[in-house]
């Protein structure tokens, strides 16, 4: 080996293991935003306070959180995360899978009787969480035809489309 293929074998090596880092924290910022949907949805279905919050419920969470030093935990992604959490119930397979090293007392708030049916239309969430990123999520979830939905899912996954084709596509 010489110096120029030594050279090009750290780059091309680099290059390929920074792509798998970069899908890894897109994965798992996915996940972290559907548990966060899913805990608020916990929360407000079966929270004994809830009440007392009413609709400022999600400013509360957001200010609590900021004040903890999470980013990115406005309301209005708080909204969108909760939002996520509906539209996704298939995820609920990939999070409860042992091999992301979730934390036990994490997995345990999900609702252990959540029971999902896949329909024609569901397309595998390993596929969909390894093509799309959340900001793909963001743009779907605004499609309230799941029909419509899957079919862009679809697009986005066979065409590698980014966000912005994404949302080109969807004007026309």
């Amino acid at each position: 080996m010489n110096f120029g293929q030594l050279t090009q074998q750290i780059t091309l090596t680099h290059g390929a293991l920074q792509g798998y880092a970069v899908k890894a924290i897109n994965i798992g910022l996915t996940l972290r935003n559907w548990l966060i949907g899913c805990f608020i949805m916990e929360y407000e279905q079966r929270g004994e306070d809830r009440a007392a919050y009413g609709e400022y419920l999600l400013e509360k969470i957001s200010s609590s959180l900021a004040q903890r030093k999470l980013k990115n935990v406005s309301a209005a992604e708080l909204s969108r995360f909760r939002q996520f959490y509906i539209i996704y119930p298939q995820f609920i397979g990939i999070v409860s899978q042992t091999s992301l090293d979730i934390p036990e007392q994490i997995l345990g708030t999900v609702s252990q009787e959540f029971v999902f049916t896949p329909k024609k239309t569901d397309i595998d969430p390993e596929k969909l969480l390894s093509s799309l990123s959340f900001s793909h999520f963001s743009e779907l979830i605004k499609i309230a035809n799941p029909l419509k939905r899957s079919f862009y899912e679809i697009e986005c996954i066979n065409g590698t489309w980014g966000v912005r084709e994404l949302r080109r596509q969807r004007r026309y």
